[in-house]
């Protein structure tokens, strides 16, 4: 292979519509991004909050009507993706999941043969990353490719939980 031609590569980029993980766009944006680069998206959601909401009452409708605004909310939340992607001229795609964020990310980085995977970091500390986990954490640990979290600096030097 010639060195002047570098194959394309698929990088993964776990959003979920917070800072942190816009953060971690840009920051791929910047400082990553190749002209040839596919992009894909990875947004999921844990549908489980609809059920605990109408748990007490019993009550079908409450729990299809809860189901379906998490439906419209998070179709909302991919067509704003795919803008995303358009508005910064790149290829590639959103993938929208429900299920635990991390093993998500890691699903799809594996189906899309991932060369890298690029999230965004709350900047919880270790003790509470110890009692709530952490879906960078479980990336990070999973992934059979390269991750790169990013962690904004100001939650790095305003952290008080080490």
């Amino acid at each position: 292979m010639e060195l002047s031609k570098q194959r394309t590569r698929t990088v993964v980029i776990a959003l979920d519509g917070s800072s942190h993980s816009d953060y971690a766009f840009q920051w791929y944006n910047e400082h990553f991004r190749r002209p040839d680069d596919e992009v894909v998206l990875v947004h999921c959601s844990e549908r489980h909050q609809a059920f605990h909401a109408a748990m007490g009452t019993a009550d079908i409708q409450s729990v299809c009507n809860i189901l379906s605004e998490e439906e419209e909310t998070e179709e909302k939340l991919k067509t704003q993706f795919e803008k995303k992607l358009k508005s910064y001229g790149m290829s590639g795609s959103v993938k929208a999941s429900y299920g635990k964020p991390g093993e998500v990310i890691i699903t799809v980085a594996n189906e899309v043969h991932a060369s890298n995977i690029i999230v965004g970091s709350r900047g919880h500390g270790k003790m509470r990353r110890t009692f709530l986990g952490s879906v960078s954490d479980y990336v990070v640990h999973h992934s059979e490719v390269p991750v790169t979290v990013c962690r904004h600096k100001y939650h790095a030097s305003h952290n008080t939980d080490h």
